[in-house]
């Protein structure tokens, strides 16, 4: 047993030592030799043709099932091996790299895993090393070019940089530059490289199924064996999700509903707030500049017209969050909107290529004639990019009959706008800039208006690119500039976002119901001051100070008047994120939820103490008396009042409530409360049991009968308030409920009169 941990010992070693070997030398040190083929087989030295990746790697690979199960070959412009598994994706070699038999030497074999470099091939900007990060001096060449698949897409439609290097040490010129010492990629800067994320899906080592039934095991690299996975590794490669690595509910403790928030919220959408590298606002392969290049706008860079990109002054921009199918359900995630203008052949047919663009414009390194006299506003020989732009029918037209020459049938203009997901750019939580009330308020993230081109085609408006992938809804409108602007749909989130989405049925009848409270309570209270000259000296009755509320009842009374005012409050604060100072969005819901709880031990406790008390009798009105003391009452209100009449029912401890209380204390005790309680707990569990609540209509219906109930709460606690002041004084009422002791005006009615 000890020999053979010994031996597993020493293997660790060897296989730690080639790996360091691997990346320290500048060759492959246990690859096998092999010699480069053609596509027939013959030595590429002697035969003089191309290589051929086939058949070079397909004596030990099985490259016909590497190239059919490969989306880099397949949709990528056939990549190869070469420009993956070579070192800067070049296949170099010297005469004296060969043996006599033909095969290339281990010391001129440059294979490995996939790096960053290769990566950085096709897909973006990557850095890394102690070398300030600048951009590559064909970037915006490339991305003007008109390819399809262009070398530095990922950046240029997102504005991704992959580098462990901090912001403020790179060369670009970034705004508050000093200020940015996170790294451009926090995965980069803790040495996560591309294909630890991005990797085949049969690899051994990265399988995240279990084959076998050891409970311990979350991944099983026995699946498949390394010899079989060397000779057809599945090139479909698999891109890890975030909780693939991360237990998200592990660390946001602060966060309400965190579930809720992991299951409908992509994790970019909160870390990666700012995107600082070059992001493309506008692509117009319609027209061509001088250069041969496409008119491209960029989203987040000033002065454009005379500034190389490598200096240009960034600013960053804010991603737009847009519904995402991903495989683990629909989440909003992170988007940078491109507009795409081009010419296509005919109505709904295929992009026409940018070369004969090109064709139509440029003659040899110059305008055609035609074109810079028709262009050149200000006749200075020159065409600036305003003046490029098809702004008028006129350069429309002329365009399309040069189109047409060249052969493109029916030229017609396209305009298209699609989003490019943010995929990189990764920070921590201390670099986030923002917190809930960027979504859960009025001004959403979810529905904020997206800036898009600069300037509009004529007669052309864009159209919404939707695919499998995401879902984005919302107009598209010319802003003051004649530019263009996406106008989001505050429901392309399909949920009922708290503090942003509102029902106006549900807050216009609750706020005309609070206002025709308040106007009543403001009338009444009005005359009865007006009327107090008449008042004096009309009733000056006698009054006895009797012990009318048990502590019991006086503290079940603040505490239920203290719950639902703080749960009234805290509501304010969750539906109109920042209308008040006192909580925050996120305080003010562990607030609401607290409170409800403790309103609803505290009704429950006071049922069972009224219950067992025979108390419960002060809330039922006497049957046989009931309508004439509902009108004696009424009456009161309406007119003795105001004249200084004596209540006209007698209130004892036996019986502390009038009949029109005693209707009230029921509807609410027995009706809306309970409505709010049940509301309230069926959006609370909307966070766990979200498909459930769906089934008897969602937050859409829950959470607006709840906020109407608010309303009809905030009504009573207005009124309730008011009809405090009714007693022998202003204040009698609010005394006794302190101090248990109230003063009870003594009439022919009271049974206290004795």
């Amino acid at each position: 047993m000890k020999i053979r941990a010994e031996l597993v010992i020493i293997l660790l070693l060897l296989l730690t030592g080639l790996a360091q070997a691997q990346n320290t030398l500048d060759y492959n040190p246990i690859h096998p030799v092999f010699p480069l083929l053609d596509s027939e087989g013959e030595d590429v030295r002697t035969s003089g043709k191309p290589l051929s990746t086939d058949t070079t790697c397909g004596n030990c690979h099985n490259t016909e099932f590497i190239n059919n199960h490969n989306t880099h070959y397949t949709e990528m412009g056939q990549a190869t091996c070469i420009q993956c598994h070579f070192s800067k994706g070049k296949l170099e070699y010297k005469e004296t790299d060969f043996d006599e038999q033909g095969n290339l030497l281990r010391s001129a074999i440059k294979i490995h895993p996939p790096k960053a470099e290769n990566c950085a091939l096709c897909h973006g900007v990557i850095h890394s090393g102690e070398k300030p990060l600048i951009l590559p001096e064909d970037f915006e060449k490339r991305t003007a070019s008109g390819e399809k698949h262009f070398r530095y897409d990922r950046t240029a439609f997102t504005g991704e940089i992959i580098s462990d290097q901090k912001r403020s040490d790179s060369y670009l010129n970034l705004a508050n530059k000093d200020s940015l010492t996170n790294p451009w990629d926090v995965h980069a800067g803790r040495m996560v490289t591309c294909n630890d994320c991005h990797f085949t899906s049969n690899n051994p080592e990265k399988i995240q199924t279990k084959s076998g039934t050891l409970p311990f095991l979350k991944k099983d690299p026995r699946k498949l064996s390394m010899a079989e996975y060397l000779y057809q590794p599945d090139h479909n490669l698999k891109t890890a999700s975030c909780i693939d690595c991360h237990d998200p509910l592990a660390s946001h403790d602060d966060l309400p509903y965190a579930e809720r928030h992991m299951a409908r919220v992509d994790c970019l959408s909160c870390h990666a707030p700012l995107m600082m590298g070059p992001a493309i606002n506008s692509l117009d392969e319609t027209v061509s500049t001088i250069n041969g290049t496409s008119l491209v706008d960029y989203r987040n860079i000033e002065s454009q017209d005379s500034t190389v990109l490598a200096t240009a002054y960034i600013k960053g921009y804010q991603p737009a969050l847009i519904m995402s199918q991903t495989e683990n359900g629909e989440k909003l995630a992170p988007y940078n909107l491109v507009t795409h203008y081009y010419w296509a052949n005919g109505e709904g047919g295929s992009a026409v290529d940018f070369k004969t663009v090109q064709k139509a414009f440029l003659s040899a390194e110059s305008y055609h004639s035609e074109i810079l006299s028709f262009f050149d506003a200000d006749k200075d020989g020159k065409i600036s990019n305003t003046e490029l732009q098809l702004d008028t029918e006129a350069k429309v037209n002329l365009i399309k009959t040069r189109l047409a020459d060249l052969g493109v049938v029916n030229p017609t203009l396209v305009a298209e706008v699609t989003p490019h997901k943010i995929k990189h750019g990764t920070m921590t939580d201390q670099w986030i800039g923002f917190d809930c009330a960027a979504c859960h308020s009025t001004d959403s993230r979810i529905a904020e208006n997206i800036s898009l081109a600069s300037y509009t085609i004529s007669g052309l408006t864009p159209k919404l690119k939707n695919n499998d992938d995401y879902f984005i809804s919302g107009s598209i409108e010319t802003n003051v500039n004649n530019g263009l602007q996406y106008k989001a749909d505050s429901k392309q989130s399909k949920a009922y976002i708290l503090g942003h989405d509102s029902a106006p049925w549900s807050d216009s009848l609750g706020f005309v119901l609070f206002l025709l409270t308040a106007i009543g309570i403001s009338v009444h209270g009005g005359l009865r001051i007006l009327s107090r000259n008449k008042r004096n000296g009309k009733h000056d009755a006698k009054v006895k100070r009797v012990y009318m509320y048990s502590l019991y009842e006086r503290i079940w009374h603040w505490l239920m008047a203290g719950s639902i005012l703080l749960l009234v409050l805290t509501g304010i604060e969750i539906h109109w994120v920042g209308s008040l100072p006192f909580f925050g969005f996120v305080n003010a819901i562990w607030l609401h939820n607290i409170l409800a709880l403790v309103m609803i031990v505290n009704a429950f406790l006071s049922f069972f103490y009224h219950l067992v008390s025979n108390n419960i009798r002060q809330f039922i009105p006497p049957r046989e008396t009931f309508l004439k003391e509902v009108l004696a009452q009424a009456k009161y209100y309406l007119n003795g009042i105001f004249l200084g009449a004596p209540h006209p029912m007698a209130k004892t401890p036996d019986r502390k409530l009038n009949p029109l209380q005693q209707i009230t204390y029921m509807m609410l005790l027995n009706v809306l409360l309970p409505f709010q309680v049940v509301t309230g707990v069926l959006i609370w569990m909307a966070g766990w049991y979200p498909e459930t609540l769906e089934t008897i209509g969602g937050l859409m219906l829950i959470t607006p009968l709840h906020n109407l109930g608010a309303w009809l709460l905030a009504s009573f606690i207005v009124a309730h308030v008011y009809l405090t002041t009714t007693g022998h004084t202003v204040l009698t009422n609010i005394k006794a409920m302190a101090t248990g002791y109230e003063d009870i005006e003594l009439n022919t009615n009271s049974k206290l009169s004795d």
